[in-house]
């Protein structure tokens, strides 16, 4: 085989490892957890609203606890900030 080949047989192997690993990518994306000690990271309900671990209720709609702030470990919930 030439150099040139070469080169180009280098090139379609590496679009094609890029390709598979876009396509791992896209079909993991939205993976929730893992296993049973985990939860998952979106909930379904929304988070009980704390100030100092005092909970409450919103007032306003722009009031909402957010999922990122939502300390977890291991299946124990701290609340939120």
């Amino acid at each position: 085989m030439n150099t040139l080949q070469l080169i180009k047989a280098r090139a379609v192997k590496s679009r094609a490892v890029d390709l598979a690993r876009s396509a791992m990518v896209r079909a993991f994306r939205n993976a929730d957890y893992t296993d049973n000690q985990h939860t998952p990271l979106v909930r379904s309900n929304k988070s009980q609203l704390r100030y100092r671990g005092i909970a409450y209720e919103a007032i306003g709609q722009q009031q909402e606890a957010t999922g990122g702030r939502n300390l977890r470990y291991r299946g124990v919930s701290y609340g939120v900030y």
